[in-house]
C-alpha cells in the first residue's frame, strides 16, 4: 500500500492529539442543591467555578478522534496494488532499420501473456491497449526514435501502474544509431527500473541515390539541373512535381514507399501559405551544400526541415505520407539563371533524393550505450510511476462518508447529552 499525500497523515495525527488534550481539560458548574437553610444564603448568582482533569465521556472522544483519523487517511489516499503482480510493456520496433519484423513478432509471442500491452514505434509512437497489432504491423520507411519509444513506455506504465505491483519494460528493437538523439539518456532516466533489451537483426545501411521521374518538361532550370545528377529515369522511385501535387501522386506515394519531390514553379501557385511579405534572402543549404544568389521568397512551410534559408527558416521540409514521403522546396530558380548547372547545386539536391528520411546509419549502438539503456536494479514498481498530481484513491470517497456518519453521530451524542456540561 502507498499514498497519494502522506503528509495528510501528519497534520491528522496532530489533529487528534490537539482533540485528546482539549478534553481532558473539562469547565463544570457546581451542580445545585436546595439546602434547608437556604433562607439564610444571600439571593446573588453562583459563580464558583472549578477546573479539574478528568477523563470523561470516553465515546465523545472516540467519536471526534476516529472522525478526524478517517478524514486524515481519506485526504492522504490509500493505494492498494495488487501484490506479487507484473505487468510487461512491449516496446517493438517497426522502423525502416528492422530487417525482419516477424523475428520481432516471435520475440514478444514468447514472453508475452494476455494482460500485457503493446507499443509500436518508428519517428512516432503509437500505444494500444492489447497485443492485437502485433499480427498486421509492418515496416514503415521512417527513422525511429528511441526516445519518443520510451516515452510512450513512460507513459503506459504511468495508467497501469494501478492494477499490478511492477512493470518491466521489454523493448524489441535493432539498436542502431540513427535511433538514438541528445533527449534518449534523459527520457531513459525518467523510467524506475530495468529495461529488458531484445536485440533484432537490422538492415543493411543505405547511402545511394534514389532514380527520379523528372518528366519532359522543357526549358526547366531546375529540371535541367536534376538531369546532370544522372538520377533520371522512366518509372523510377522518385517523382518530380513541378505544379500541384494530384489525388494520383498521394495515392502513388502512400503504400509504396516513394518520394515526391513537390518543387513548384513561381507561377504554380503551390497550396502553401504565403509569406505576409514577400522577400529575398542570398543564400539557402541543404546538407554541407550551400547556394549563394538572390532567391525570392514566397511560401511559408511546416514540418521536417531538411533545407535552410541563411536565416534558419526552412526551404524544404519532408512530410511522411503512409510509407513513403512528399518533400515541399520552396527554392525559386530563374530559367535564365546557370545557378543550376553548377555542381553546388547537384549537392544542395542530392538529400532529395534519399529514401524517406534521409540517409541510413544502420551501425550498432556503442556498448556502453546499450548498457545506458538496459539499465540494473529491479523491475519498475507501480509505486514510482504513479503520477501524483493526477492519481485519485477510490477509496476517499467512502471514507468522508464514514468521517460524515462519525461526525454526525458525536453530534447527536453531545444533544443527548445536553443536561451534562461537557466540552
Amino acid at each position: 500500500m502507498s499514498w497519494l499525500i502522506p503528509s495528510a497523515l501528519g497534520l491528522a495525527a496532530a489533529a487528534i492529539i490537539a482533540t485528546v488534550v482539549l478534553h481532558f481539560i473539562a469547565r463544570s458548574r457546581p451542580v445545585a442543591e436546595p439546602l434547608p437553610t437556604a433562607r439564610f444564603v444571600p439571593r446573588r448568582p453562583i459563580q464558583a467555578r472549578t477546573r479539574s482533569l478528568a477523563l470523561s465521556d470516553v465515546l465523545l472522544l472516540l467519536l471526534r478522534a476516529a472522525a478526524l483519523a478517517i478524514i486524515g487517511i481519506a485526504v492522504a489516499g490509500p493505494m492498494f496494488a495488487r501484490s506479487g503482480r507484473v505487468r510487461r510493456v512491449f516496446v517493438v520496433d517497426r522502423s525502416r532499420a528492422v530487417a525482419d519484423l516477424d523475428e520481432a513478432r516471435d520475440n514478444v509471442r514468447r514472453l508475452a501473456q494476455t494482460a500485457d500491452k503493446l507499443v509500436v514505434f518508428d519517428s512516432v509512437a503509437e500505444r494500444d491497449g492489447s497485443l492485437a497489432p502485433l499480427d498486421t504491423m509492418h515496416v514503415s520507411s521512417a527513422r525511429g526514435s528511441l526516445s519518443a519509444a520510451i516515452a510512450a513506455a513512460v507513459r503506459m506504465g504511468v495508467v497501469e501502474s494501478a492494477n499490478v505491483d511492477s512493470i518491466e519494460l521489454v523493448l524489441v528493437s535493432p539498436f542502431v544509431r540513427e535511433e538514438m538523439d541528445e533527449a534518449t539518456a534523459r527520457i531513459r532516466a525518467s523510467w524506475p527500473g530495468r529495461i529488458r533489451l531484445v536485440p533484432t537483426r537490422s538492415g543493411t545501411t543505405d547511402t545511394t541515390t534514389l532514380r527520379a521521374d523528372l518528366g519532359a518538361t522543357r526549358n526547366d532550370a531546375v529540371v535541367a539541373g536534376l538531369s546532370l545528377m544522372k538520377a533520371s529515369t522512366a518509372g523510377g522511385s522518385v517523382r518530380l512535381i513541378r505544379g500541384r501535387v494530384t489525388a494520383s501522386d498521394s495515392t502513388w506515394v502512400h503504400g509504396s514507399g516513394h518520394v515526391i519531390i513537390h518543387w513548384p514553379t513561381s507561377d504554380s501557385s503551390a497550396a502553401w501559405p504565403r509569406r505576409a511579405t514577400i522577400d529575398a534572402i542570398g543564400g539557402v543549404t541543404s546538407g554541407r551544400a550551400t547556394l549563394v544568389a538572390r532567391f525570392p521568397r514566397l511560401w511559408v512551410l511546416n514540418g521536417n526541415a531538411i533545407a535552410h534559408w541563411a536565416d534558419g527558416e526552412p526551404a524544404a521540409v519532408e512530410h511522411p505520407t503512409g510509407d513513403g514521403c512528399i518533400r515541399d522546396v520552396a527554392v525559386v530558380f530563374d530559367d535564365a539563371s546557370d545557378v543550376t548547372l553548377r555542381s553546388s547545386f547537384r549537392e544542395f539536391a542530392r538529400p532529395f533524393f534519399l529514401p524517406c528520411g534521409g540517409a541510413t546509419d544502420f551501425g550498432r549502438i556503442e556498448p556502453s550505450v546499450h548498457t545506458m539503456l538496459g539499465g540494473s536494479g529491479p523491475l519498475a514498481s507501480a509505486t514510482a510511476l504513479m503520477d501524483r498530481t493526477a492519481e485519485s484513491s477510490r477509496w476517499s470517497p467512502w471514507l468522508l462518508a464514514l468521517a460524515a456518519l462519525l461526525l454526525t453521530g458525536e453530534l447527536a451524542y453531545r444533544r443527548a447529552t445536553a443536561g451534562v456540561p461537557v466540552t
